[in-house]
């Protein structure tokens, strides 16, 4: 049956930036970390979620299709949409459930943006620019060593490679997105410090692999070594509490 008109006007406002896409990611979102659903399990069918929210079959479908860029749901071909992923309860006591998806935008913009950096970084960093980027570094290394990194440390780290492209908008870029950013090292440090102790060696693992690739003057490895760190934080993000491989 074919979507009505109002389906058709709802989606052309399901974009990615659409509030009542936004609303109802959060809502499914919530349900699947606090409901009895397990990893494996069928979820509701989309008519079932337009009758529970209220809203139309295409802005259920971007919601889920965010929820499946995010690893979080499964939807096979014929059969409907399966929990892939669980997030650990623990998630609400670092963020609200309305506020992941933003974060997760977030972060899927960093990764594109701040792997370019790297990569220029690599290629145009000054003995100065160099000298930054290794203080930066001691800095979070030494917290380490605790098992704590603060989020304003993990942030100089990557102001300070910002700073080494030369280019003034990567510089405002990372200013621009300075709070979001703070916020989200705030929820993914204390996620990996709760769920792990190795875990905090692994995000410093992941910062010396970017630091040594500009080091070495590879923009190749720079750029990989960050995009990879950041796809690891935005799976850690939502990871179960079980999962302590990443």
């Amino acid at each position: 049956m074919r979507d009505s008109d109002e389906d058709k006007d709802q989606a052309g406002a399901a974009g990615s930036n659409s509030p009542l896409a936004d609303h109802v990611y959060d809502e499914i979102l919530s349900q699947i970390v606090s409901g009895p659903l397990e990893v494996g399990a069928k979820m509701p069918s989309e008519n079932d979620y337009c009758r529970m929210l209220g809203v139309s079959r295409p802005i259920v479908r971007v919601a889920l299709s965010r929820l499946g860029a995010d690893g979080i749901v499964e939807r096979k071909r014929g059969s409907g949409t399966y929990i892939k992923r669980r997030p650990s309860q623990r998630l609400a006591d670092f963020v609200q459930p309305g506020d992941i998806d933003v974060l997760l935008q977030c972060l899927e913009y960093r990764i594109e943006i701040e792997g370019l950096a790297a990569g220029l970084a690599a290629q145009r960093r000054s003995d100065k620019q160099l000298i930054a980027i290794k203080s930066a570094f001691d800095r979070l290394s030494t917290e380490a060593v605790s098992d704590f990194i603060t989020p304003e440390s993990d942030l100089a780290f990557h102001q300070s490679i910002a700073a080494a492209t030369g280019n003034i908008f990567y510089i405002d870029t990372m200013r621009m997105i300075q709070e979001q950013t703070v916020r989200l090292l705030t929820v993914s440090l204390n996620m990996a410090r709760d769920r792990n102790k190795g875990r905090i060696g692994r995000v410093l693992e992941e910062h010396n692999a970017i630091y040594e690739a500009i080091v070495t003057g590879d923009p190749v490895m720079a750029t990989a070594a960050m995009r990879i760190h950041l796809s690891r934080s935005r799976r850690r993000l939502t990871a179960a509490t079980k999962d302590l491989n990443n």
